[in-house]
Protein backbone atom coordinates (compact mmCIF):
# COMPACT_ATOMS: atom_id res chain seq x y z
CA UNK A 1 0.00 0.00 0.00
CA UNK A 2 1.00 3.25 -0.70
CA UNK A 3 1.77 5.62 1.69
CA UNK A 4 0.04 8.35 2.38
CA UNK A 5 1.95 11.74 1.21
CA UNK A 6 0.94 15.22 2.74
CA UNK A 7 2.18 18.54 1.24
CA UNK A 8 2.73 21.48 3.35
CA UNK A 9 3.46 24.93 2.30
CA UNK A 10 4.21 27.78 4.78
CA UNK A 11 4.63 31.37 4.54
CA UNK A 12 3.79 34.57 5.32
CA UNK A 13 2.83 36.91 8.48
CA UNK A 14 5.36 35.36 11.53
CA UNK A 15 2.47 36.80 13.48
CA UNK A 16 0.81 33.74 12.65
CA UNK A 17 3.44 31.78 13.28
CA UNK A 18 4.18 29.84 9.87
CA UNK A 19 7.33 27.99 10.52
CA UNK A 20 6.47 27.10 14.04
CA UNK A 21 2.79 25.54 13.15
CA UNK A 22 4.39 24.11 10.24
CA UNK A 23 6.38 22.21 12.49
CA UNK A 24 4.13 21.08 14.18
CA UNK A 25 1.25 19.95 12.19
CA UNK A 26 4.61 17.77 10.37
CA UNK A 27 4.62 15.73 13.13
CA UNK A 28 1.53 15.62 13.90
CA UNK A 29 0.70 14.03 10.10
CA UNK A 30 3.98 11.77 10.29
CA UNK A 31 2.91 10.37 13.70
CA UNK A 32 -0.21 9.29 11.94
CA UNK A 33 1.37 7.54 8.99
CA UNK A 34 2.19 10.38 6.71
CA UNK A 35 5.06 11.05 4.76
CA UNK A 36 5.49 14.64 4.58
CA UNK A 37 6.96 17.40 2.12
CA UNK A 38 7.31 20.78 3.47
CA UNK A 39 8.10 23.87 1.35
CA UNK A 40 8.35 27.53 1.54
CA UNK A 41 5.95 29.47 -0.56
CA UNK A 42 3.60 28.79 -2.76
CA UNK A 43 5.82 27.36 -5.92
CA UNK A 44 4.77 23.81 -5.19
CA UNK A 45 1.08 24.30 -5.78
CA UNK A 46 2.02 24.62 -9.57
CA UNK A 47 3.57 21.46 -9.38
CA UNK A 48 0.89 18.87 -11.31
CA UNK A 49 2.83 16.03 -9.19
CA UNK A 50 0.32 17.74 -5.82
CA UNK A 51 -2.51 16.10 -7.68
CA UNK A 52 -1.24 12.58 -6.50
CA UNK A 53 -1.32 13.70 -2.76
CA UNK A 54 -3.03 12.47 0.05
CA UNK A 55 -3.27 16.21 1.99
CA UNK A 56 -2.43 19.29 1.17
CA UNK A 57 -2.02 21.50 3.83
CA UNK A 58 -1.38 25.63 3.90
CA UNK A 59 0.04 27.50 6.10
CA UNK A 60 0.51 30.58 4.42
CA UNK A 61 -1.27 33.83 5.88
CA UNK A 62 -1.74 37.61 4.23
CA UNK A 63 0.61 36.67 1.43
CA UNK A 64 -0.12 36.22 -2.10
CA UNK A 65 -0.15 33.32 -4.78
CA UNK A 66 -0.13 33.47 -8.78
CA UNK A 67 -2.82 32.57 -10.72
CA UNK A 68 -1.37 29.11 -12.23
CA UNK A 69 -0.74 28.16 -8.45
CA UNK A 70 -3.93 28.31 -7.23
CA UNK A 71 -5.84 27.29 -10.07
CA UNK A 72 -3.50 24.02 -9.92
CA UNK A 73 -4.20 24.07 -6.04
CA UNK A 74 -8.32 24.42 -6.68
CA UNK A 75 -8.00 22.02 -9.47
CA UNK A 76 -6.18 19.46 -7.06
CA UNK A 77 -8.80 19.69 -4.29
CA UNK A 78 -11.64 19.15 -6.76
CA UNK A 79 -9.79 16.36 -8.39
CA UNK A 80 -10.14 14.95 -4.26
CA UNK A 81 -6.88 15.58 -2.36
CA UNK A 82 -7.77 16.43 1.26
CA UNK A 83 -7.40 20.20 1.83
CA UNK A 84 -6.45 20.77 6.00
CA UNK A 85 -5.75 24.06 7.93
CA UNK A 86 -6.10 26.03 10.85
CA UNK A 87 -7.32 29.57 11.69
CA UNK A 88 -5.40 32.34 9.54
CA UNK A 89 -2.66 29.65 8.58
CA UNK A 90 -5.32 28.59 6.02
CA UNK A 91 -8.51 30.95 5.81
CA UNK A 92 -6.28 34.55 5.64
CA UNK A 93 -3.74 33.45 2.78
CA UNK A 94 -5.24 35.18 -0.17
CA UNK A 95 -7.39 37.50 0.28
CA UNK A 96 -7.67 38.90 -3.55
CA UNK A 97 -8.45 34.83 -4.50
CA UNK A 98 -12.02 34.33 -4.58
CA UNK A 99 -11.72 30.26 -6.16
CA UNK A 100 -9.55 29.93 -2.85
CA UNK A 101 -12.08 31.30 -0.68
CA UNK A 102 -14.68 29.28 -2.22
CA UNK A 103 -12.52 26.49 -1.92
CA UNK A 104 -12.15 26.83 1.59
CA UNK A 105 -14.97 27.87 2.63
CA UNK A 106 -14.59 31.13 3.99
CA UNK A 107 -12.24 34.29 3.77
CA UNK A 108 -11.05 35.97 7.67
CA UNK A 109 -12.41 39.23 8.26
CA UNK A 110 -11.31 39.99 11.60
CA UNK A 111 -11.66 38.70 15.42
CA UNK A 112 -14.85 39.74 16.93
CA UNK A 113 -14.65 42.30 19.28
CA UNK A 114 -10.66 42.74 17.70
CA UNK A 115 -8.37 40.71 19.96
CA UNK A 116 -9.37 40.48 23.32
CA UNK A 117 -8.34 38.46 26.08
CA UNK A 118 -10.27 35.90 27.58
CA UNK A 119 -10.37 32.89 29.72
CA UNK A 120 -11.42 29.48 29.02
CA UNK A 121 -12.33 26.63 31.01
Amino acid sequence: MTAKQALICWGGWDGHTPERSTAIAKEILEANGFAVRVEAGTSAFADPAIHDLSLIVPMITMSTIEKGEVENLCAAVRGGVGLGGMHGLMCDSFRNETEYQFMTGGQWVSHPGNIIDYRVD
